[in-house]
């Protein structure tokens, strides 16, 4: 990625007057062209074209007294999409003494251990393949806070928000219908040749969660496992009917096979209290290419219960390309 540093003082000076720069501006981007074949759908399969680019400006600076202070936006349009978005600028984040605090629009972490997606962008957002099983609360983002720290070898996050009908401007504890608040905290540690992660969620809706991953070394890749368990309610959710728990079990498998080929398996089965399951396993092959681009094959099976038929295989080729 290259970044581009605007220099104020450059600016300033070419209108007749001096200043210091006290703030970086940086400027990078990504584009990814794909095609999509999938048979996940009710019209019996179809083929995709998918095409989306991303412009993200990030700002930083850092106080006198060492305080970092950092906020990015993003104008972009998506390639399972036909507007164009304006993404961030919800937050702003605050490093110290080796901790970061995000202020503003937060996601708590609510699915930790519900690994097994290794597919790129496009065919995980547009493969038509949709698991009818419940998972995830109903709402796990909005106006609040994020504290990450290191506590010795282990990493520590906690994540609460306050009103989660807001983003970047709303009422704190509000009593409104719906603006629920949540908070998650995990903590991620070395246990010998294994890097564990694991955490708990809340939220005032009445759904709560709890899960565990491990991740080391084998076979010469990466392997991580992981559980998730997650108590949610079925009011507003169109893919639950009963309150009770959802679990997910998954597994992921990531190889380099030289310098710029990695293979990546994944693996991820579900059920919720309707009894409804599925299972994903997924398939991605990518190579660089240099200059930041990449290419990459995906495929992507789903099985099990399912969205008006929404299982079957897809298949993605295409190539991303960072700025």
């Amino acid at each position: 990625m290259k970044k581009l540093i605007i220099a104020l003082s450059a600016i300033a000076a070419a209108v007749g007057f001096t200043t210091s720069a006290h703030a970086d501006i940086s400027v990078a981007g990504s584009s990814n062209v794909a095609y999509l074949s999938t048979s996940g759908n009710t019209t019996g399969g179809d083929e995709e074209l998918a095409v989306g680019n991303t412009v993200d400006f990030s700002m930083s600076t850092t106080t006198s007294g060492g305080i970092g202070i950092s906020s990015s936006m993003s104008l972009s349009l998506d390639y399972d999409g036909t507007a164009t978005a304006v993404d961030g600028g919800n937050a702003v984040t605050f490093t110290t003494g080796g901790s970061t605090i995000v202020v503003g629009d937060v996601e708590i972490s609510d699915t930790i251990g519900a690994v097994g997606g290794v597919v790129n962008g496009p065919l995980d957002d547009a493969s038509d393949l949709v698991s009818s099983v419940a998972s995830g609360f109903l709402d796990d983002d909005g106006l609040g806070a994020e504290l990450t720290t290191a506590m010795g070898a282990a990493s520590i996050n906690i994540s609460f928000v306050s009103n989660d009908d807001s983003d970047n401007f709303g009422i704190l504890n509000s009593s409104v219908s719906g603006a629920n608040a949540a908070t998650s905290a995990s903590i991620t540690m070395p246990m010998g040749a294994y890097s564990v992660t694991i955490g708990v969620a809340d939220s005032d809706s009445g759904e709560s969660s709890s899960g565990a991953s491990a991740s080391g070394t084998f076979g010469g890749g990466t392997a991580t496992i992981g559980y998730s368990n997650q108590t949610l309610i079925a009011t507003g959710n169109d893919y639950l009917a009963t309150d009770g728990d959802s679990e997910v079990i998954g597994a992921t498998y990531v190889m380099s096979m030289d310098a710029d080929t990695t293979i990546s398996v994944g693996y991820q089965n579900k059920k919720d209290a309707d009894s409804h399951s599925s299972t994903q396993t997924d398939l991605s092959v990518e190579r660089a290419m240099g200059g930041g681009a990449t290419v990459y094959l995906d495929i992507r099976n789903l099985s099990g219960d399912t969205s008006s038929n929404a299982d079957g295989t897809a298949i993605g080729f295409g190539t991303s390309v960072a700025f």
